[in-house]
């Protein structure tokens, strides 16, 4: 079936109860009726604006309910929204926005100092700009209209522009077609059923079977995203957590209050201290609707599992392998009567393994190592970068294939081990920081003549960006970072900055990056040995 999720929401929003919660975030519910009418309003506000098919509308915001509604206005008007992170920097806000040639800017009130050297006609491509919240600007569109479905003719091709860290430091927008996002959804191996038809479609909504999702990590990232239009798509709700910054504690207070049944979280960055107040405060909440907790882009590890699931053993904890580039590589299934070692995944149904030296896809049997691809569906490949999408997109003896980078070793029962990321990227918390940037960054800083960045492990983030500088007279760590906050989010940042007479390097006069980690090891031990 070549699905489209504008015609999706239409057809969910016409058979679901409009007073059914879409979305709730806190003491705030938007009921499916109103849903639909404010997305349909949005779209045609757009349309009316000039914004022509496959226009890139960049959404600036939090977690909060506008987001989804842009998203889906998007689909609706054939438009391509764009994710950008509320973390970034004026000038990075503004290479996404040229690189994308962004037509239209959403923004949460909270950003218009950061986004305003770049509207009102800073860029020429930009010339549609929205304020959520404040001026009242985005209420007043979404309030008022015609909100009726538009009654447009869609295509598969539609879809949106999802912005990953690329290989040279900057953002990388991945492009996925709505029939190949859909397709990746109903790979899941939790997923309800697979429609085959919209007619299978519109009868799993009437079953009424559609849960409540909590998306703990934030919206701007594809899994955060794509799980709640998942639930919303089979006409159930998106429950969003109140505050901006992240509390255990409160999490599990509105997955009580809402009658939440799954929840989403980027590994043990949330996982672990969701464990830790569980167990700290046994039988405080009523969590017998969750059924369901699912991780992706960070490493889950056995223990925190465990520790979930002695406090709530009716649980079914997911943990999901993708990537921007392509999803459903693998899936490790974990419950009160089996558990998966930490690193090991079930294989994808379209999932194989790239032997690293031959380019030669292992047989489906074959125990060995090499790189972790996959069949379609997948992503489209990278907007404007021709180059980087044929490193990434393959054909192999006539077989298209999605191969993000990720090394895995087959292991003789059909599981995979993963062993890591084959470029240098950082995963921090969920968010990408690739070194190159962060090390043309710190050499640019007066002071510092040359710097090498790589990440140590770390058991709450994952990994931690950490920095070797080679200076004489830098500047102290923090006006380090103030220099550094010109260029880079904070998350980019160095948590652990040390200075040496020498970097190690290779003989070719490449970094010594395994010498580097030795190097910086031993300093934090010292450190910590020191008091």
């Amino acid at each position: 079936m070549d699905w489209n999720f504008g015609d999706l929401l239409d057809a969910t929003a016409a058979h679901v109860p409009g007073d059914r919660p879409a979305i709730i975030r806190g003491d705030h519910v938007t009921n499916w009726a109103d849903f639909d009418a404010r997305s349909n309003r949005l779209a045609r506000a757009m349309l009316t604006a000039g914004l022509p098919a496959g226009a890139r509308i960049a959404i600036l915001a939090r977690n909060i309910p506008e987001f989804i509604e842009i998203a889906a206005a998007a689909f609706k008007a054939r438009l391509t929204h764009v994710n950008l992170n509320y973390r970034y920097t004026t000038s990075e806000i503004e290479y996404v926005l040229h690189d994308c040639q962004a037509a239209g800017l959403f923004y949460q009130d909270e950003f218009a100092p950061v986004v305003a050297p770049l509207i009102g006609g800073a860029i020429d491509h930009l010339t549609y700009a929205v304020q959520i919240g404040g001026d009242g600007a985005y209420d007043a569109t979404v309030s008022n209209g015609d909100a009726s479905p538009l009654g447009i003719e869609r295509s598969p091709d539609d879809g949106y522009l999802l912005y990953t860290g690329g290989t040279t430091g900057r953002p990388k927008g991945v492009m996925w077609r709505s029939a190949d996002a859909r397709r990746s959804q109903l790979e899941s191996p939790v997923a309800v059923s697979t429609p085959a038809s919209m007619d299978d479609h519109i009868a799993q909504v009437l079953k009424g079977a559609a849960g409540r999702v909590m998306p703990a990590c934030p919206l701007m990232h594809g899994a955060g995203l794509n799980s709640s239009l998942a639930e919303l798509l089979v006409g159930g709700t998106a429950v969003l957590l109140p505050s901006d910054r992240f509390s255990a504690e409160e999490l599990w207070s509105e997955t009580e209050r809402h009658r939440v049944t799954r929840i989403l979280i980027v590994g043990d960055a949330f996982a672990r201290p969701m464990a830790d107040t569980l167990l700290a405060n046994p039988g405080r909440w009523d969590l017998s609707a969750l059924r369901l907790i699912s991780s992706a882009g960070l490493m889950w590890s056995e223990q925190v599992k465990a520790a979930l699931l002695e406090a709530l053993p009716q649980l079914t904890l997911l943990d999901i392998l993708g990537a921007s580039e392509a999803s459903g590589f693998g899936y490790a299934i974990t419950n009160k009567d089996r558990a998966t070692p930490t690193g090991l995944f079930e294989p994808g149904p379209q999932t194989v393994i790239v032997d690293q030296d031959s380019g030669r896809v292992l047989a489906d049997d074959e125990v060995g190592s090499g790189w972790l691809a996959r069949r379609p569906p997948f992503g489209a490949g990278y907007h404007g970068d021709p180059e980087k999408t044929a490193s990434v997109y393959r054909t192999i003896d006539g077989q298209a294939y999605a191969v993000p980078g990720d090394m895995a070793e087959r292991l003789p029962d059909g599981r995979f081990r993963l062993l890591g990321r084959g470029s240098m990227c950082i995963n921090t918390g969920g968010e990408k920081v690739f070194v190159e940037e962060v090390e043309e960054a710190l050499k640019r800083v007066a002071g510092i003549a040359d710097a090498m960045v790589f990440g140590l492990p770390d058991p709450k983030w994952g990994s931690v960006v950490t920095a070797l500088i080679e200076a004489g007279d830098s500047p102290d760590d923090e006006s380090l970072r103030a220099a550094l906050s010109e260029d880079l989010a904070a998350y980019k940042q160095p948590r652990t900055i040390i200075r040496v007479a020498v970097l190690p390097r290779h003989a070719s006069g490449k970094s010594d990056y395994r010498s580097g980690m030795d190097l910086a090891r031993a300093e934090i031990s010292a450190r910590t040995s020191a008091g």
